[in-house]
């Protein structure tokens, strides 16, 4: 009785096997395959380029203010239920500190495009 579930357990596991091995198998893919999509044209340069830091850069600084309104929302929207003084002053001085950011960047040259 034992050899029968030997037998079906080697049966399925090499089944398996097999149907990943064919599942995993590399398909010979084209130069149309190969090449980089650009809304049905052809593309105008090479997929390997690098992008320019400066969007790099501004996509950080939106994100880190997007942060800031997920974190002041909730301060805003309590702010009549008596917060106190502590509170509104962590909050302050988070503020001060990411306008503080904000004149840097615009110090630095990151928010300007014309370039």
């Amino acid at each position: 009785m034992g050899s029968v579930y030997l037998t079906i357990l080697l049966v399925v596991t090499l089944g398996l096997v097999l149907v990943g091995y064919l599942l995993g198998m590399k398909a010979n893919y084209s130069r149309e395959k190969l090449s980089t999509y650009e809304c049905g044209f052809e593309p105008m340069a090479s997929s390997r380029q690098a992008f320019c830091l400066r969007f790099f850069i501004l996509a950080i600084i939106f994100l880190v203010f997007d942060v800031e309104i997920a974190l002041l929302i909730p301060y805003v929207l309590t702010v009549g239920a008596g917060m106190g003084l502590y509170v509104r002053g962590l909050v302050f001085s988070f503020v001060v500190i990411l306008m503080l950011g904000l004149l840097h960047e615009y110090n630095e040259g990151s928010l300007d495009w014309m370039l």
